[in-house]
């Protein structure tokens, strides 16, 4: 067998590249690799570093850096200097390369974090030192944790920041003054603002509570580890937190007066497994009453009247003074929240301002499931603070509303009645009027469909009517809208939005923040829940003249009730709800993104000399589904860059760095930090990237980083692929469209969804070290080619293998079969361990095989290299049986029988198949004996064994072809015993 010797040599270089060793990921405690974490799970660092426990390497000192991009909470210390090392030790055995982040050199004890916690467990209450049930970052262990080269003088480690959030500057008064409320949001102006240190005032206690960092459920865990004993050695890995849908019932669905213990209590019952944050205590969830919500408006000031608006304004304090404060995770465990239903017309009872908020307890630790048992009807007044001798009216609407206190994306309501009354019904739907559970963002999409039942709205019998909606995202301020639908027809009682309502991003991925209150538009983030509400009331026409014209400070919004109307059902109310579509583009199991180089190859090594791409599929983002759309690098546009407020405004604090007076790598992690590597690049480096990029590339060693816009590859694909390719390195041109790379560095790429800011995916590669690893050897031609394409059963199949590496050898030889042909669901039909040459043609081998007759489907040939294994080559080919032209009879066989015999169809061309064969059998006299029936089948059989001796006529019909075609005839059959 004759070999050009230095190609092999060449390949086997390649075969052999580096592969790096060094892997940091999130773990369990026995080292295994974790995509998805629960809030409140403990998870460790390790790595794994075979080269190391090769070596008998024991311990050694890792620079780490662990963050959120969302909350900007950040694995970091609170003091003023900076000893940089965290302690990595083997821990999974002696040489096993497996090693844990431990409490200091030579210490056997795993650091653990725990992702999210709750302020306290005594219970949900609001003391001078127990938050309610709030959720906070959680804790290192053991809590003295410290980083340094040795324990005297370093410092300790903590959770910090994690307080950041997007605010609408109309409703923060401008500014990070959060309790004073100053207007709708109409301008689509925002700024990130972080909260971390303001004060909550609780009415419950004498004093003030400083807002707390959290990790909020859906969100990403970064992690980014640099081994100082190596500059090569820089890695990252993420964790998903993991999110679920929350569920809130009450039974009973109907309330009566006066039946004491005849009536079932009232029971509110809420399942959120992920708010289940402690398995050895009982934890509590906020919920929400309202009685006849959206049925009353107080003198149109902002006021507490829905759901939205108690978001938005917290509900009154006991001294009946409006909070003005929007309620937020940090403050959703405030137990002094009312309604004031004074205003309302049809409230005639002295109370006047009621409990809007409880507490459900966990039914028992770990369940996940809470409830609240009020009692019958009257021990639900109490519970309220109205006197339980008064009396709601028939058909009164409670509605109940939960929303995730760690996830307001996540919000579930249900209602009950008091009495017997007829209720209008609401519904989210298609453009056709079917419900539907689930819509998308985008102007491609369809947008929001409502449809109302409500035959007391049917005023006008000769003309339509109009009804009127409201339409609330609960999450933080987005949208809230009121919309004017009208009736299907006259007399109808059924009303549409028959144009639709366009439901957009709050964020968009080119034009940025674009939040609008009263523009019959409805901006939401993915994943949010919307819903409906509809009451039974009419407004005043000035205030319906007013809506949609992106004016919500105009005092028509909400629209004005007309309480003097004739059709004014205040207890009337009724919702749908629906569910955002979401894509997670990092799901905590798998990565939808990659990198491309300059020919949109992917790749997981890069050299010193390619480019780059970045490619991501994001499903949600296929918001137009006939364009091809953009997603722009640095989406989160932020209408307070030029604020100078110290600290607060995002220009001023990365959120990858804990403070404020610290603004560049070099001051917070000294000399030595990822990015900085022994004081290298003058502190350029994570840090240093503009905090409204959200999509880019950036060299961990370097420092050196380039903003990603991503566009869509094809109309409707929801693929993106960045707009310009990014050089490995250029020394001609540092900085200027490179990433500034020498051998060994590592890539990453950062994307973050503009539509649902939890949605982050992190990826990162290698630039490839020289060496004969480095060089690509010259193409060899390797292909494997069947003589047709489409075959028939029983023919002969010739198979060639083109292989210029064995050119010039008689075969190729191997004893792992180096040619297989085999069917497609892997049955071997055949394979050979010599192949050989073909005459006069030097680099090609053939060979020959008959196809057995029952073969059909795809047949596939796969060659392996016998000594380079990883070269191989495949090709496939049909096998059909030949299409039906033509019958020349149909006889049987034998035709004397006395038992049985079997009628053979003579199909043309031979080897053809008829679709279906019918075959029937007559005596002499004319009766028939037998109907013969077959599919895809050229032989039917017939046992006459019962019948007498003589002969039988049979008439035969015989279906098939391409197109259908039919052929018949008749012969003798004898039986004869």
């Amino acid at each position: 067998m004759a070999r050009k010797g230095i190609l092999i040599g060449l390949l086997v270089a390649v075969l052999a590249s580096t592969a790096w060793a060094f892997e940091p990921f999130f773990s369990d405690a026995a080292g295994n690799k974790l995509g998805r974490v629960w809030e409140g799970q403990q998870i460790y660092i390790a790595i794994k570093d075979p080269e190391k426990g090769a070596c008998g390497i024991d311990q050694f000192m890792v620079d780490l850096i662990i963050f959120d991009f969302k909350t900007g909470a950040t694995l970091e210390t609170k003091d003023d200097y900076f000893v940089p090392g965290a302690w990595f030790r083997e821990l999974g055995g002696i040489g096993s390369g497996l090693y844990f982040w431990v409490a200091g050199p030579g210490s056997n004890v795993k650091v653990s974090l725990q992702v999210g916690s709750r302020d306290c467990f005594i219970d949900a209450a609001i003391t001078d030192v127990c938050f309610g049930n709030t959720h906070v970052l959680g804790t290192i262990s053991p809590a003295s944790i410290r980083l340094g080269p040795d324990l005297d003088g370093a410092i300790e480690v903590a959770w910090w920041n994690g307080a950041w959030e997007y605010l609408d500057e109309d409703v923060t008064n401008g500014g990070i003054d959060l309790v004073e409320f100053n207007e709708f949001p109409f301008q689509r102006r925002t700024a990130r603002v972080d909260l971390e240190g303001e004060k909550f005032y609780s009415p419950t206690y004498d004093g003030a509570t400083e807002v707390l960092g959290r990790f909020e459920n859906n969100d990403t865990l970064i992690l980014i580890a640099r081994d100082t004993t190596d500059e090569r050695n820089v890695d990252q890995d993420q964790i998903k937190i993991v999110d679920t849908v929350g569920e809130l019932t009450v039974v009973p669905s109907r309330l009566d007066y006066g039946c004491g213990p005849a009536c079932s209590n009232i029971v509110v019952t809420i399942e959120d497994k992920d708010e289940n944050l402690n398995c050895n205590a009982i934890e509590y969830v906020p919920f929400f009453v309202i009685i006849n919500p959206g049925s009353w408006n107080p003198e149109q000031t902002p006021g507490v009247t829905n759901f939205c608006s108690l978001m938005m304004l917290g509900g009154y304090n006991g001294e009946g003074d409006l909070f003005d404060e929007p309620i937020r995770w940090y403050n959703i465990y405030e137990p002094e929240r009312y309604i004031d239903y004074s205003d309302a017309p049809w409230w005639n009872y002295d109370a006047n301002m009621l409990f809007a908020v409880f507490f459900a307890a966990e039914t028992s630790v770990d369940s996940g499931v809470f409830t609240f048992d009020f009692g019958n009807l009257e021990d639900f007044q109490r519970a309220l603070g109205l006197d339980p001798t008064d009396r709601l009216p028939p058909g009164t609407t409670i509605a109940f509303y939960y929303i995730d206190p760690n996830d307001f994306d996540d919000m579930d309501l249900a209602t009950v009645m008091v009495g017997n009354r007829p209720h209008s019904e609401t519904f989210i739907t298609d453009a056709n009027g079917i419900p539907v559970s689930e819509v998308r963002i985008g102007a491609g999409w369809g947008g929001l469909y409502i449809r109302v039942y409500d035959a007391d709205a049917n005023v006008e019998a000769c003309c339509q009517d109009k009804v009127v909606v409201h339409i609330c995202d609960p999450h933080n301020e987005d949208d809230s809208e009121y919309y004017v639908i009208d009736e299907i027809s006259n007399n109808s009682g059924i009303f549409f939005t028959q144009s639709g309502i366009p439901l957009l991003p709050v964020w968009d991925a080119v034009a940025g923040y674009q939040l609008v209150f009263d523009d019959w538009r409805i901006q939401a983030f993915n994943e949010d829940t919307i819903f409906v509400r509809y009451n039974s009331v009419d407004y005043e026409q000035a205030s319906l003249n007013a809506l949609g014209d992106g004016d919500p400070n105009d005092g028509f919004f909400p629209p004005v009730i007309n309480y003097d109307a004739a059709r004014n059902q205040y207890w009337d109310v009724s919702f749908a709800k629906v569910k955002v579509y979401d894509f997670q583009v990092f799901d905590g199991i798998t990565h939808c993104m990659r990198f491309l180089d300059g020919n949109y190859q992917p790749v997981t090594s890069i050299p010193l000399s390619g480019s780059l791409y970045l490619e991501v599929c994001d499903y949600d983002q296929n918001e137009h589904p006939a364009m091809r759309e953009l997603i722009f690098g640095g989406w989160n546009k932020d209408a307070k860059a030029d604020d100078e407020t110290e600290g607060k405004w995002e220009h001023t604090d990365p959120i990858w760095t804990p403070d404020a007076t610290e603004t560049t790598f070099s001051e917070f992690f000294a000399d030595t930090r990822i990015g900085n590597i022994a004081g290298e690049n003058g502190g350029v480096s994570i840090s240093g990237i503009n905090p409204t990029v959200k999509v880019f590339m950036f060299n961990a060693q370097s420092g050196a980083w380039e903003r990603m816009d991503l566009r869509e590859t094809a109309v409707g694909s929801g693929i993106f692929r960045s707009t310009t390719c990014v050089l490995v390195a250029d020394a001609r041109n540092p900085g200027e469209g490179n990433l500034g790379s020498k051998p060994g560095d590592t890539i990453m790429a950062f994307y973050q969804d503009p539509s649902n800011h939890s949605d982050i995916s992190i990826i990162s590669i290698k630039v490839a070290e020289g060496g004969a690893g480095g060089i690509t050897p010259p193409t060899v031609a390797l292909s494997v080619a069947f003589d047709k394409a489409n075959y028939n059963p029983g023919e002969t199949v010739t198979i060639t293998v083109t292989d210029e590496q064995y050119a010039g050898a008689s075969e190729i030889t191997g004893a792992a079969k180096p040619l297989i042909l085999k069917k497609a669901d892997g049955t071997e039909l055949k394979s050979w361990t010599q192949i050989p040459a073909v005459a006069g043609d030097p680099g090609k081998f053939r060979v020959s095989y008959v196809l057995p007759a029952d073969v059909t489907g795809t047949i596939i040939a796969v060659y392996t290299d016998p000594l380079i294994p990883t070269r191989t080559a495949q090709a496939q080919a049909t096998v059909a049986a030949p299409v039906l032209t033509g019958v020349s009879d149909v006889k049987p066989v034998p035709e004397v029988f006395s038992t049985s015999t079997a009628f053979t169809v003579y199909a043309q061309p031979a080897g053809a198949v008829p679709s279906k064969v019918t075959i029937e059998v007559y005596d002499l006299t004319g009766r028939k004996v037998a109907t013969l029936t077959g599919t895809n089948t050229a032989t039917v059989s017939w046992n006459g064994g019962t019948l007498r001796n003589g002969a039988y006529i049979y008439v035969w019909a015989v279906e098939g072809g391409n197109p259908i075609q039919t052929w018949t005839g008749k012969g003798f059959v004898y039986i004869k015993r």
